[in-house]
C-alpha cells in the first residue's frame, strides 16, 4: 500500500469500528478519510474495497500490537491474550471488526477471505508460540482452543466488561496450558 492508501485505510478502519458498516454512506466515509471522492475511489474503487482496505489495515495493526516479547513458557503463549485484553481496554471494545464486517456483507467472498486470513494469522500466532515453548504438545488442538478463547474474549468483553472477561479467559487458558504441562 502507498502511504496515502495506508492513511485512508487507517481512517476507514477507525470509522467502521466506531460507526459500524451499515449506517455510513460513501460521503461520510470520504469525509472521515479526509480525502476527495476521486482520491477515495482511486485507492478503493468500491465499498467492498473500502471494507477490505480497513480490514487489511486492522490485521497489520493488530499484529503489530501483539508484537514480540521475551517471555517464557505459558506467559509467552498467553502474551497474545494479554495484548488482546490491553487492546480491549485501550483501543476498541466494540466486538471484532472482522466478524462485524462479515455480518454486514455475508455474501462477499472477498470480505470472507479477508476475515479468514486474519483469523488464520491469529491461530498462527498461537501455533508459533506453542511450538517455541512446547513443540511436543498437541499444537494444533491447543492452538485451536486458545484461538476460541481469543474470539470469546473479544465478544464477551462487550457484555461483561474487559476486566471480567479477561480474568475468566485467562483462567481457562492457563488451565488448558497446564493440562498440556506448559507452565
Amino acid at each position: 500500500m502507498t502511504e496515502t492508501q495506508q492513511k485512508i485505510a487507517e481512517n476507514l478502519d477507525r470509522q467502521f469500528s466506531e460507526m459500524g458498516f451499515a449506517t455510513q454512506g460513501v460521503e461520510a466515509l470520504r469525509e472521515g478519510a479526509n480525502v476527495s471522492l476521486r482520491t477515495l475511489y482511486k485507492y478503493f474503487p468500491s465499498r467492498e474495497a473500502m471494507v477490505i482496505g480497513a480490514l487489511d489495515h486492522r490485521d497489520a495493526a493488530y499484529s503489530d500490537w501483539i508484537g514480540t516479547d521475551q517471555l517464557q513458557g505459558a506467559d509467552h503463549v498467553l502474551h497474545v491474550l494479554t495484548r488482546l485484553a490491553d487492546w480491549l481496554r485501550e483501543v476498541s471494545n466494540t466486538g471484532c471488526l472482522f466478524r462485524n464486517a462479515l455480518a454486514a456483507y455475508p455474501e462477499s467472498d472477498a470480505i470472507r477471505d479477508a476475515v479468514t486470513t486474519h483469523k488464520q494469522h491469529v491461530r498462527d500466532m498461537f501455533r508459533t508460540r506453542l511450538i517455541h515453548v512446547a513443540p511436543d504438545c498437541d499444537v494444533e488442538a491447543l492452538a485451536e482452543a486458545l484461538f476460541i478463547l481469543h474470539e470469546g474474549l473479544t465478544e464477551s468483553a462487550r457484555l461483561m466488561g474487559a476486566e471480567v472477561a479477561t480474568a475468566a479467559t485467562m483462567r481457562c487458558a492457563r488451565a488448558s496450558l497446564a493440562a498440556a504441562d506448559i507452565h
